[in-house]
């Protein structure tokens, strides 16, 4: 983060004082982003006599060199006057969401008070979604009613996932909204492209894809036209040509991101409701032949394997889903990494994967493995079952 050329000054301090300072203000930016639906935010940082201006999104932070507020306040006067004539889509609010109507909530709420743990739902906590299928024949949003989050993934850079049991207005069932900023690189396709593809060769244990596409900036856009997506800016500042502009940092690893939503038709528990080990591995068994499928039949390698993605369904049987970092392999071709990131979570990520996560593939071997981490992770969490099932099943009785 240093301008360029020999002997330039750095443009930020490095001391405590310094690092307390910015984890500071990032934690105000992430509460930001939390507590209203954001597509990113500015902030104003004043330091005694001096003052920045910094831009926030999901792929990092934007800052202007330091200026004298007091002495020469122009720059501040300026910015604020802007922000004033801005929109609210100018000002980074996600306006595909908004309050539900009394009719609305009339409807929904009963259906969904009715999904465990959303009993004490009240109107406040309703929202009203939309979602653009990519594969919509009349390019009309879907729309969704949500309480407060079921999932979320907390901070405020990357993927940001956060999940919600939504109640479909047009099919009047209740569905699972994940909403979440995909990673936009060459090579990398759209979970819901994914598991189209899964369902064309009939792959089994996953879930029915109700809806999926990219976030338009507003409602009044669509998600295909040219420049009309909810997307991250910060990395395009960081990628320009190195010494083009002293006061770009020339970092070239900062992923860019596209504002996605996906809607499944089919709900499930956390695998952690296990009600005996018996169908604990019948579970992570399902959640092997949707895997074994999709790679055999699509050539798609899951490559998440972890205790949040399989899921119990109310049947009882087993669900792998969140597809979104899987890849389309080619058998016996040597293929680079899409990402710098390493893939997967790492309590559950192979032993070679987490020894040489930059210079190792991800190979099948790698998700059977992960399988393995998450049967013990759930028996080690689970602990020993008090009504003796775990003993009824290993003497075959269950």
């Amino acid at each position: 983060m240093k301008k360029r050329g020999d002997g330039a000054k750095s443009h930020i301090r490095f001391s405590d004082s310094a690092y307390r300072a910015c984890g500071q203000m990032t934690a105000y930016a992430s509460a930001h982003h939390q507590s209203q639906f954001r597509v990113f935010s500015f902030s104003i940082f004043l330091f005694g006599e001096k003052g920045r201006l910094l831009r926030w999104d999901r792929s990092g932070v934007i800052y202007t060199e330091p200026f004298e507020w007091t002495t020469e306040p122009d720059t501040l006067l300026e910015f604020i006057w802007r922000f004033n004539f801005l929109s609210d889509v100018e000002r980074g609010h996600d306006t595909t969401v908004a309050s539900v109507t009394d009719d609305e909530a009339e409807v929904a709420l009963p259906k969904l008070k009715i999904y465990p743990g959303l009993e004490n739902t009240k109107k406040a906590d309703l929202r009203r979604f939309l979602v653009h299928d990519d594969r919509s024949a009349n390019g009309d949003p879907r729309v969704y009613i949500t309480p407060s989050a079921v999932w979320d993934t907390g901070g405020l850079f990357g993927r940001s996932t956060i999940g919600y049991i939504a109640y479909d207005v047009t099919t009047t069932n209740l569905v699972y909204l994940k909403d979440f900023w995909r990673t936009d690189l060459p090579g990398i396709e759209k979970e819901g492209d994914i598991y189209h593809k899964l369902h064309e060769v009939q792959v089994p244990n996953i879930p029915r894809l109700g809806a999926a596409g990219d976030v338009p900036v507003s409602p009044e856009c669509t998600a295909t036209a040219l420049f009309a997506t909810q997307r991250t800016r910060t990395q395009d500042y960081l990628r320009i040509p190195n010494g083009e502009h002293e006061w770009c940092p020339g970092q070239p690893h900062v992923d860019p991101y596209v504002h996605y939503r996906l809607v499944l038709e089919t709900l499930g528990k956390p695998l952690s409701t296990f009600k005996s080990t018996r169908q604990l591995c019948e579970v992570i068994q399902d959640a092997i032949v949707a895997h074994s499928a999709a790679y055999e039949r699509a050539q798609i390698l899951h490559r998440d394997v972890s205790a949040g993605n399989i899921l119990i369904t109310n049947e009882g049987t087993g669900m792998l889903i969140d597809w979104e970092l899987s890849k389309q392999v080619h058998k016996g071709v040597e293929e680079g990494p899409r990402q710098h990131s390493r893939t997967g979570t790492w309590q559950f990520i192979s032993i070679s994967r987490l020894r040489e996560p930059r210079y190792t593939a991800h190979e099948v071997s790698d998700d059977l493995e992960s399988f393995f981490w998450v049967l013990l992770y759930q028996i080690a969490s689970a602990g020993p079952q008090e009504d003796g099932s775990d003993k009824a099943y290993a003497t075959g009785i269950q």
